[in-house]
């Protein structure tokens, strides 16, 4: 079956590879020497009735010669068109944190999404599936489960510069119910580069006693668009 060209414009701007690749770095001395460092790049191919991304992420500090922080993650995503808003998707996730008290974890999951808003300044996507989980504690304990995965993109454009970000992810099972918010702001200085302000925030229900529930992460970036 073919897809018209009407139907092709609503699911997405381009088709084709599109994709950004940015860098944060903070570096202080005196009293106290530390350093933060963070690396995140985003690759996605679309076609007519398809659409694959591809997530890598990496956060790591220190301080004194100490790590502190230490976080990589990767996601990939596919996405199946079944109408101008409404596709099926399948996605895999994996984690690595040092310090939330799970050696790692990972994740695979389907269901069904939809793009419940679509405007010159708003899009919002929700996305609600199911899936299983494979997670090991740091003391050696493994976890394996069902899960309920729910999602939520929103991208606000406040001006034509300046735009608003919420990605949200909830993967709730019996053992343990991981809760990611990343809220940003995006300022674009020019046709190649953008400036980003994120907020991350992430809580897992089930941790060892010694480690606290909800981590944080603040972060200044500098995004560069890889097709433009």
């Amino acid at each position: 079956m073919l897809a018209s060209p009407t139907l092709y414009a609503e699911w997405g701007e381009n088709e084709g590879w599109s994709g950004d690749a940015e860098f944060g770095a903070v570096f202080s001395s005196g009293n106290t020497d530390s350093q933060n460092i963070s690396a995140r790049s985003r690759l996605r191919y679309e076609i007519p009735l398809w659409r694959h991304t591809l997530q890598l992420e990496a956060f790591t500090g220190s301080e004194d010669g100490a790590t502190t922080q230490e976080r990589y993650l990767g996601t990939f995503q596919t996405d199946r068109k079944l109408t101008a808003r409404d596709y099926l998707f399948g996605a895999l996730r994996t984690e690595k944190d040092r310090f939330s008290g799970y050696d790692y974890q990972r994740s695979l999951s389907a269901g069904y999404g939809r793009r419940v808003a679509d405007t010159e300044r708003l899009r919002l996507d929700l996305e609600a599936g199911a899936g299983a989980r494979q997670a090991r504690l740091e003391d050696g304990d493994s976890e394996n489960e069902t899960i309920f995965r729910g999602a939520g993109a929103l991208d606000y454009r406040i001006n034509s510069a300046l735009r608003f970000t919420e990605d949200l992810l909830i993967q709730a099972g019996d053992d343990n119910t991981e809760v990611e918010s990343i809220s940003a702001l995006r300022y674009r200085l020019n046709d190649r580069f953008t400036a980003r302000f994120a907020l991350t925030v992430k809580h897992n229900t089930d941790v060892p006693e010694d480690r606290d529930k909800t981590d944080t992460i603040t972060s200044i970036s500098l995004v560069y668009d890889l097709w433009n």
